[in-house]
């Protein structure tokens, strides 16, 4: 990332090269959520097996555990976060061509496995690149760089999730795995090239940086946040999420056309929700953002109520499912900008990661639960049970209002210096 003069535009290739990262990182975790679970369903594996997938995602959620371990250690000569980018990149694309070996039933613990590790580097890689965006940009520009953000993710989600699908279905598991392993090594060529600046900020010890971390419980903004608004909003809409690949292998719907709705579509979609997110921030304010974003999810939800009943006409359902991609991508975008303005700049790693991985742990034990649950009583009922914890994150979004702009300086905590 170019230094950025805090009182300036940040320079295009700045965000460029967060989109590149943002891609990335997307790419293994969106082939195991969707992809590999559309892929194991056709192939006859169980609704509790899937859950499986939810579960190695939730574990990966909790990069909170390590996350100032990324704010403390890094090499100072060849950049603190940048050090660490330099080793990720390319541990990603090793963890994805482990799979080429694996067959995706057969060996169905070892890709679990292969799933853990991909989602934790994915994580730590998350933790570098929150963090220099917190540090090396403003406030005001948090919106447009969180709509990168989900809007990377969503690119990654589309070639991960989609693009790979279509790939496994024409030709095959190698192809459909190497393709993604070369596409996670490129953004290490960028890397060489990013000029991160010196640290000019505390570095508290590492036992105090993880002390820090009670702040999130302690601030009443960041608390009411993590533990309350945050997971109820999210919970309903991966509940409902997790449910929809399933839902269309069961209803006839082919890999290919799964891949195409689902991924490529709704993730192109998705982008430009993200995109117009980030830009309406500043005029809306995101406790308007969400609320309006929560009730189209609502209602996007209720209309696949067909689908899980077993009717799944093309149009009707395509559009309930595209309409609910655009929603999240861009309510995703708001509560990434809430939660990167209560970062705190001398933490900014640990306090994004430990305010984002509380809603993400909640919203993956969501999807594991809905699978649970629809494999012992129906789709139905768990359809109608993540419409609920939607409309209870509306809520929470509407009660409990959090004041926005919270940043705190970190504590003057002993130095390592």
């Amino acid at each position: 990332m170019t230094v950025v003069d805090k009182g300036s535009e940040a320079p295009p290739i700045g965000y460029r090269l967060l989109a590149t990262l943002y891609t990335a990182q997307f790419l293994g975790t969106a082939f195991f959520a969707t992809a590999l679970a559309s892929i194991l369903r056709d192939r006859g594996v169980g609704l509790e097996q899937l859950g499986l997938l939810q579960v190695v995602s939730m574990l990966s959620a909790m990069r909170v555990l390590w996350a100032p371990l990324v704010d403390r250690f890094g090499s100072a000569r060849r950049g603190h976060y940048r050090s660490w980018l330099l080793v990720l990149q390319p541990a990603l694309a090793l963890a994805l061509l482990s799979l080429l070996v694996l067959d995706p039933v057969a060996d169905l613990g070892l890709v679990l496995f292969a799933a853990l590790t991909t989602g934790v580097l994915s994580a730590t890689q998350d933790i570098a690149v929150d963090a220099l965006t917190v540090r090396l940009l403003r406030p005001e520009q948090h919106g447009i760089a969180n709509g990168i953000q989900v809007a990377g993710g969503y690119v990654g989600s589309l070639i991960g999730g989609g693009v790979s699908l279509l790939v496994y279905d024409e030709f095959g598991w190698a192809p459909a795995v190497l393709a993604l392993a070369v596409l996670s090594a490129l953004p290490a060529v960028q890397l060489l090239w990013l000029a991160e600046p010196a640290e000019q900020i505390a570095r508290p010890r590492l036992r105090h940086r993880y002390t820090a971390l009670l702040g999130v419980l302690t601030e009443r903004s960041k608390a009411r946040w993590t533990l309350v608004v945050q997971p109820c909003f999210f919970a309903g809409i991966f509940a409902a999420y997790a449910l929809v690949a399933p839902m269309l292998v069961d209803a006839g719907w082919s890999l290919s056309s799964i891949g195409l709705v689902v991924n490529l579509l709704g993730d192109t979609l998705a982008m430009l929700g993200a995109v117009l997110a980030g830009t309406l921030v500043a005029r809306l304010g995101t406790r308007a953002c969400l609320i309006l974003l929560g009730l189209v999810m609502l209602g996007t939800v209720l209309a696949l109520l067909p689908l899980a009943s077993g009717s799944a006409p093309p149009v009707a359902t395509g559009a309930a499912i595209l309409l609910f991609k655009i929603a999240y991508a861009a309510s995703a975008t708001v509560i990434a900008t809430v939660t990167m303005r209560l970062s705190r700049p001398a933490t900014a790693g640990a306090d994004y990661s430990a305010m984002s991985s509380v809603g993400s742990v909640i919203a993956f034990g969501a999807g594991t639960a809905a699978l649970a649950l629809a494999g012992a009583v129906g789709y139905p009922v768990a359809m109608a049970a993540a419409a609920a914890l939607v409309g209870a994150g509306v809520l929470a979004v509407r009660l409990l209002p959090v004041r926005e702009g919270a940043v705190t300086p970190a504590a003057a905590a002993p130095s390592d210096e």
